[in-house]
């Protein structure tokens, strides 16, 4: 999507109207996908010319890249795991929270619009898929081997092993009730995700407890 530079004259303006822009993709293509999704509907929607619209954006393959990229670079981040949160609380404990909140951050209507609009469209946008699944997946993996690199009872593990255990942490939180969100269906209810919180936290301590001899863990 074009940008303009901060000394354009109008460089203010043209970046409420980009705003403008990526909000209406954003809700167009979420909403209806992007066959669903017409350039004369997103200008609608931003309350600009078709023009205008125009003067931003190539085409409509364009617009989707743009608003797919920064879906994933502001709504998806790596909140849930961030090698900072849950520091103080005893290491069984700090797990089961991480656990829960990236549940409830995978089952969120704003992931799972993003996974059906790019599921949709692998075949146009193979590089979105790459993207999004490092968004969705990647992030939260690589900051949870932050995470144990950060904790006194797991500092000695190597970096291999860290990350081995953050994709198998990851790995037990997620349930086939996936898919039955992706094609319309509820999520697991509280007490199965946490209790898959629990079963990950579990197999993470069991891993690490002969890297940790007389560490209290749980």
């Amino acid at each position: 999507m074009k940008q303009w530079l901060e000394g354009h004259p109008k460089a203010r303006l043209m970046a409420r109207k980009r705003a403008a822009i990526l909000d209406a993709a954003h809700r167009e293509f979420m909403a209806h996908g992007f066959a669903g999704t017409t350039m004369e509907a997103i200008a609608a929607a931003a309350k600009v010319s078709i023009m205008t619209l125009y003067r931003h954006a190539d085409d409509k393959e364009d617009l989707f890249r743009t608003v797919i990229a920064e879906t994933c670079e502001r709504g998806l981040d790596a909140g849930p795991a961030d090698r900072g949160s849950g520091q103080a609380l005893p290491l069984d404990e700090a797990l089961q929270s991480h656990a829960m909140r990236f549940q409830t951050q995978l089952a969120s209507a704003e992931t799972v619009a993003l996974l059906r609009a790019v599921t949709v469209e692998t075949g146009r946008f193979p590089d979105l898929a790459e993207s999004t699944w490092q968004a969705v997946i990647g992030t939260h993996r690589d900051a949870m081997a932050a995470f144990l690199a950060h904790r006194e009872e797991t500092r000695s593990l190597g970096a291999e092993e860290r990350d081995r255990l953050a994709t198998v942490f990851l790995d037990r939180l997620v349930g086939t009730d996936m898919l039955a969100i992706l094609l319309g269906g509820h999520a697991a209810s509280d007490g199965t995700q946490d209790a898959r919180a629990r079963a990950a936290a579990t197999e993470v301590i069991a891993a690490i407890q002969p890297y940790a001899p007389g560490r209290r863990l749980v």
